[in-house]
C-alpha cells in the first residue's frame, strides 16, 4: 500500500479569507490558490501517495466530482477515497486518530490547517503539516513536508 496523505481543502488548497466568498472558477466550484497547487504537485511527485480527503466539502460532492474538481485544476494525483464521515467524532483530530486506527497505518501524512491537530500525540503529530487559513501549502509548508518524508526513508 502507498503511503497516505490525508489532505483538508479550506486553509491548505483554497486559502479565502472566512470573511470573504469563495470566487468561484469555470467548473463552478471555488478556485484553488494556484501557488498551493503546484507546491502539492512538486510534493505528490516526489513520493506516491494515497490521497484520502478529509476537508468537510467531502459531505458535498461524490468522489468522481473531486477528482474532476482537481483535474480541472491540474493537480497530478487523483483522491483515492473520502475520510469516512464518523457521526461520533466531533474534531478533525478525532476523525483521524480513528481512521488512523480503523486503517492500522503508520505511514501517512496530514496536511491541515485545523488548530485541533495540536492535541495530537507526538507520534501523530510529527507527521503534520499544520498550514495557516490565508497562506495554505506554501513554500515553507512544501518544505517542511519534503523534510517529513526524507525522514521516513
Amino acid at each position: 500500500m502507498n503511503s497516505i496523505l490525508i489532505l483538508d481543502l479550506d486553509g491548505v488548497l483554497i486559502t479565502t479569507p472566512p470573511w470573504r466568498a469563495d470566487e468561484m472558477d469555470s467548473d463552478g466550484y471555488s478556485k484553488f490558490n494556484m501557488n498551493c497547487v503546484n507546491n502539492l504537485n512538486t510534493f505528490l511527485s516526489l513520493s506516491d501517495f494515497e490521497i484520502w480527503l478529509s476537508s468537510s466539502r467531502r459531505t458535498v460532492k461524490t468522489l468522481t466530482e473531486f477528482n474532476k474538481i482537481f483535474e480541472n485544476r491540474n493537480i497530478k494525483s487523483c483522491i483515492h477515497a473520502f475520510l469516512p464521515e464518523y457521526p461520533d467524532c466531533k474534531t478533525r483530530k478525532d476523525e483521524i486518530l480513528r481512521f488512523i486506527n480503523e486503517h492500522k497505518t503508520s505511514d501517512f501524512l496530514i496536511i491541515d490547517d485545523d488548530k485541533s491537530l495540536n492535541g495530537l500525540e507526538e507520534r501523530y503529530k510529527e507527521k503534520l503539516i499544520l498550514t495557516e487559513l490565508q497562506k495554505g501549502f506554501d513554500k515553507e509548508k512544501l518544505k517542511l513536508a519534503i523534510r517529513k518524508i526524507e525522514q521516513r526513508t
